[in-house]
């Protein structure tokens, strides 16, 4: 390294400059992706401490087993020189035996890559990916060994693959539940024998890492927040068979101490309170939270509060064992239902637009009740009218579509008549006006149902038309100079 030349008295210490930089020893290593590594550049000042920070960062890579610093001093400044002993570098990857996996699939999961630097430790870490891949797709017996790679000598690796048997679930046992049978517990699990113990029921790690989290999130469902969830797996000699056993750490169950609401405004705290099943004193229960989620949620949405937001909130105490349950409310406005439309797709739509409106529940004007446009909509697919195909995305279908800033101006009307159309003019707060009318519309066969744009309107989505059309007369009927 060269060292610097002592300053004169009085005069300020500079570094020499580096007027070339030069990289030697790179057979298989392009020069620009070692340049790339470092910071050390021509034309900058010398600095010994970049330089073996350089020197680091190379060997860090993993691509060379040593790096030397040359500097040679000229009348312009100093001529630095990195000089690499490159690593043997991979230049084929084999698999020999392998046949329930392919080739690229095996070389994806070692890590490995044409190109990249051959070691010990990158060969034998590759070796144990290949090993547990196996593993995971159920050959528990499957072992890969190293042919090719570890000399160092060698520039390729090769490995033998031996699969071994593919494996089934013989049995499926749980240690540690007090709560829940095994019998219940079977149910929140998949890996399981199979019929008659060849029909499916393969081993598939990736399923019983899933079955263990399965588990953890059934425990903590029911209050057993600090439940820890295990599983054993023992091969049978022959290596054709597997018992699983899922260890289940309970823990303690926790307690609700107290329920509370926060954020409402339309309703007071009683009559909230007659909504949830979960209150004090009980264990904790994730269905039951849910299904009172579900029930303040309806509570606000029968009264056009069809945007409310209702958050549960379980807050761990110091307390062990006890939780407190805040509902957290956020109650939106409330609507009316604007113009309604009605759109029915299908290649030869004959069915009269009073049929659908017939089996509606709501009117233009009426405040919108989200338990009275499912009841519809469960309705209109009784009727047998429609295409009812779930499984492809087909049924009878309302749409509610959030109004914009243009259409509740249009419904305003003159600044001498601020009530919205189909509003009771003797209201003392009115709802706001739903914007956009709802639709009914039926998606055709082969493709997504398509939203039916038009200003000014809410949506309802039907299906398909497949029986003749009924002729009862609508109550939504109404002559031209109806306000809808």
């Amino acid at each position: 390294m060269l060292t610097p030349v002592p300053a004169e008295p009085g005069a300020i210490p500079t570094r020499p400059q580096i007027v070339d930089l030069r990289i030697t020893g790179n057979n298989h290593t392009q020069e620009a992706k070692i340049r790339s590594m470092i910071r050390s550049r021509a034309d900058r000042e010398f600095d010994p401490e970049m330089i073996q920070s350089d020197v680091r960062k190379l060997a860090e890579s993993g691509l060379f087993k040593d790096v030397k610093i040359l500097t040679q001093q000229s009348a312009q400044g100093v001529v630095v020189t990195f000089q690499v002993f490159e690593r043997p570098s991979i230049q084929y990857v084999k698999f020999i035996g392998n046949e329930s996996a392919t080739d690229k699939a095996l070389l994806k999961k070692s890590g490995l890559e044409v190109g990249g630097a051959l070691n010990r430790f990158v060969v034998e870490d590759a070796r144990r990916r290949v090993e547990e891949y196996y593993r995971t797709r159920g050959h528990g017996m499957a072992s890969v060994t190293i042919v090719e790679g570890l000399d160092a000598d060698a520039n390729g690796v090769a490995f033998m693959v031996h699969e071994g048997p593919l494996a089934r679930v013989l049995s499926t046992s749980f240690v540690g539940n007090s709560i829940s049978s095994d019998g219940r517990l079977k149910t929140q699990v998949k890996s399981k024998p199979g019929f008659l113990w060849y029909v499916r029921g393969k081993v598939d790690m990736d399923q019983v890492e899933a079955d263990v989290e399965a588990l953890t999130s059934y425990y903590r469902g029911l209050g057993y927040f600090q439940a820890q969830v295990n599983r054993i797996m023992e091969y049978t000699e022959s290596g054709l068979w597997v018992n699983i056993t899922f260890v289940v750490d309970e823990g303690m169950r926790y307690e609700v101490r107290n329920v509370a609401f926060v954020g409402q405004t339309k309703f007071n705290e009683e009559q909230l309170a007659t909504q949830v099943k979960l209150t004090e004193g009980q264990f904790f229960d994730q269905k039951k939270m849910n299904s009172d989620l579900a029930a303040l949620t309806d509570l606000y949405g029968a009264q056009g509060y069809i945007h409310a937001d209702v958050q549960a909130e379980p807050r761990f105490l110091e307390e062990p064992g006890q939780i407190d349950l805040v509902y957290d409310i956020r109650e939106g406005e409330q609507y009316r239902v604007g113009r309604i439309d009605v759109k029915i797709d299908g290649e030869y739509p004959h069915t009269q637009r009073d049929v659908v409106l017939n089996r509606l529940d709501l009117v233009p004007g009426d405040i919108i009740d989200i338990r009275k446009i499912r009841d519809s909509e469960r309705r209109l697919v009784s009727s047998q009218l429609f295409v009812n195909e779930p499984h492809r995305g087909i049924k009878p279908t309302i749409q509610v579509k959030p109004p914009e800033v243009s259409d509740i101006a249009d419904k305003r009307g003159d600044a001498s008549d601020p009530t919205y159309r189909g509003q009771s003019p003797e209201a003392a707060t009115p709802p706001a006006y739903y914007g956009q009318p709802v639709q009914y519309q039926q998606p055709t066969y082969n493709q997504q149902p398509s939203q039916y744009q038009q200003p000014q309107v809410p949506a309802v989505q039907m299906g398909t038309q497949v029986a003749p059309p009924d002729f009862r007369p609508s109550r939504y009927s109404a002559p031209a100079a109806a306000p809808w």
